[in-house]
């Protein structure tokens, strides 16, 4: 496994906030080891870095020092591990997968798996916008602005939990906001405020809650029919199948599925095949109807009409958007 110093890696995603809303752009490419390259905003409440990357070999990056922040983290493309001072274990993410961690003076190391496509998103925020943004959102959130006042890191959930359409779409909008530049710090603000909604909307539907009418011994089955989903979600599946193999009844799958995840079994096949489509897509080594077939689409107009619906583009704009 190749190795760096924490100050190595610092220029390539320094986090900080400024008066003025500032973008820079970076890389670090070590041949034969990864390329890495980072987009990153920063304004008075908030920064955001896009960090992109091609790693060759195993790489962890050691004792990376950073500053109090709380950090909306969506892994975007592949996987990392992270272990956190204050955090009692290692945080790791995988596609399609997004936390909240509240960092003081966070301590850092991190590990990136030998990977040809590796992407996240983090939206870094100071502790006093996040906290204004909980009180507006009433009671059940003040159990976080305490946690918080108590100076110790933690993540919001325990599990790394599922990113949805709704942050997807915000995401991209804050990659590449649609307005005009002397509007662009309130834009990004209203959007980075929308996604910590949606964040804190996972928070208030999390499995880790009591839901009425569901046992535990329901709530054990929905778990792991989440899982298998996440396995097999190329498959061909029906309610009817997955009740049987869970031994649940098609009601308390339909509904107490969608009361624990917050969204139904089909959405979320739906999402995990999108997101699938989306990785095959950057892989750039199959064509449209490829990619068609091995999500059990019958016609490449109809894959690409739901590609469109849920990342708001074509595949063909969307692998040029990425090229850029």
């Amino acid at each position: 496994m190749y190795q760096l110093s924490g100050n190595e890696f610092k220029n390539l995603v320094k986090r900080e906030f400024t008066t003025d809303i500032m973008t820079t752009d970076s890389s670090v490419t070590l041949p034969d080891v990864f390329s890495c390259q980072t987009k990153s905003l920063r304004t008075t409440d908030f920064d955001l870095l896009n960090f992109y990357g091609t790693f060759n070999e195993d790489t962890r990056v050691n004792h990376f020092q950073d500053n109090t922040h709380v950090s909306l983290h969506f892994q975007l493309a592949g996987s990392s591990g992270a272990f956190i001072s204050g955090m009692p274990k290692d945080q790791s993410m995988r596609q399609g997968q997004f936390n909240v961690l509240n960092c003081i003076n966070p301590t850092s190391s991190f590990i990136f798996p030998k990977q040809q496509q590796y992407e996240y998103m983090c939206i870094g925020l100071k502790t006093s916008f996040f906290n204004e943004v909980l009180h507006e959102c009433g009671t059940p959130y003040q159990e976080l602005i305490a946690r918080g006042e108590d100076m110790k890191s933690f993540a919001v959930f325990d599990s790394p939990m599922h990113t949805n359409a709704f942050q997807l779409s915000a995401l991209r909008l804050l990659q590449n906001p649609p307005i005009a530049n002397n509007l662009k710090e309130n834009y990004l603000k209203s959007k980075v405020k929308e996604l910590i909604l949606l964040c804190m909307n996972a928070y208030s539907t999390n499995s880790n809650q009591p839901v009425k009418s569901l046992n535990n011994v329901d709530i054990d089955k929905l778990k792991a029919v989440k899982n298998y989903l996440s396995i097999n979600y190329l498959s061909a599946l029906t309610l009817e199948g997955i009740s049987r193999e869970f031994l649940l009844n098609e009601f308390k799958l339909k509904k107490g599925f969608k009361q624990i995840f917050g969204l139904t079994v089909f959405s979320y096949i739906h999402e995990l095949r999108m997101l699938h489509a989306d990785s095959l897509i950057r892989d750039a080594k199959l064509n449209i109807g490829e990619i068609a077939a091995i999500l059990g689409y019958t016609s490449d107009s109809s894959f690409i009409r739901a590609f469109k619906l849920f990342y708001g583009q074509s595949p063909g704009k969307r692998i040029a958007s990425q090229i850029k």
